[in-house]
């Protein structure tokens, strides 16, 4: 088998979308008027409220619970409804997100098998203290490698975190495995990784001859099959 594998953290393993899915849930329960609006509807207009503030997070110019507010009010602005209950949902939303906390489908036997095997690392965006929260709840450390976007000061799919990664596991063979093909493929490709494309909503692959395509972690031999046939053909 290769000499190490990195990870993305979230939807690879955290289950985020699982968690933000009950969220969104609990805020249809709060504005009843969102109980008619698609669930998948509804997490696309919730993640370009994201984006909106995303820098303004990493900045620190707005703080979570800030931030959180901001996204329901931008989600009621989206619909034509009062944002006096944004305050509300933003609470609800967060309380289900906690509540719905959880690994990935697989992960802990994956990690367990893989450790003493070969080296592991997780590459991710994001805020570091929320990042290294995710990561002590979980029971994911230690680590062999860790490259946090505001840290490194470079985000996926940016060749400098992986690099940083690179340069903390100190070997020559590596394999990357993400769900977002454009931040942990692209980006692990074109750092010379080999990669794993998580797709667990299947999605349609972009480009099957630069990864090598899973539906989840599960069985976990096929995927111990993988690692290994990627890290042969980067030997």
């Amino acid at each position: 088998m290769g000499e190490a594998v990195l990870f993305d953290l979230d939807d690879t393993l955290v289950d985020l979308q699982y968690a933000r899915r009950q969220g969104l849930r609990a805020v249809q329960e709060i504005l009843p008027a969102l109980k008619p609006v698609p669930l998948e509807e509804l997490e696309l207009v919730h993640d370009e409220k994201l984006r909106a503030n995303y820098w303004q997070m990493m900045e620190g110019s707005l703080s979570d619970e800030e931030a959180g507010r901001e996204h329901m009010r931008g989600i009621c602005r989206h619909y034509g409804l009062e944002t006096d209950a944004a305050v509300d949902a933003a609470a609800g939303y967060h309380r289900a997100l906690q509540e719905n906390s959880r690994l990935v489908p697989g992960v802990e036997a994956l990690l367990d098998s893989l450790r003493g095997r070969m080296k592991i690392g997780v590459v991710t965006n994001g805020q570091s203290r929320h990042q290294r929260d995710k990561l002590e709840f979980f029971d994911l450390l230690p680590l062999d490698a860790l490259s946090i976007s505001e840290e490194v000061g470079a985000a996926k799919p940016d060749p400098q975190i992986f690099q940083s990664a690179l340069v903390q596991l100190g070997v020559r063979t590596v394999t990357m495995i993400g769900d977002s093909w454009e931040n942990d493929i692209l980006g692990a490709t074109t750092s010379g990784m080999a990669a794993v494309w998580l797709n667990r909503y299947r999605r349609t692959c972009p480009d099957p001859s630069l990864a090598v395509e899973i539906g989840g972690f599960e069985p976990m031999e096929h995927i111990l099959q993988i690692l290994e046939s990627t890290s042969k053909q980067k030997d």
